[in-house]
């Protein structure tokens, strides 16, 4: 048995996300934090534009979020699609809805 201090995170219970399971994590740290979960925090998050990048144009990481009225009845099970912008800058994005990952693009290959 492990002791509890060195026990690894995806065989406890103390990741946030244990509705869906760690199935649903891509592994990225801010996955595992719950940045991508429904009512995480945000306020103390810098506001940029997505279209900004990364600070100094630096590789690397970045996690952006966004709230839009989505207006469906309860109970009703509907198709949804997202339309991404055309770029050729080399971006990889993980699109998640209310903590579901519900794809993934890569944006300089379509």
């Amino acid at each position: 048995m492990f002791p509890e201090q060195s026990i690894p995170l995806f065989l406890s219970r103390r990741f946030p996300d244990t509705t869906r399971g760690v199935l649903n994590e891509g592994g990225l740290f801010g996955e595992r934090a719950g940045w991508h979960l429904p009512g995480f925090d945000t306020s103390s998050w810098a506001e940029r534009d997505l279209s900004a990048g990364l600070p100094d144009g630096v590789a690397g990481v970045g996690f952006f979020v966004t709230t839009f009225p989505l207006d469906i009845p309860s109970g009703f099970d509907v198709m949804m699609s997202f339309t991404f912008d055309e770029s050729s800058q080399p971006y990889r994005a993980f699109l998640f809805v209310n903590g579901w990952m519900m794809g993934k693009r890569v944006a300089n290959l379509g």
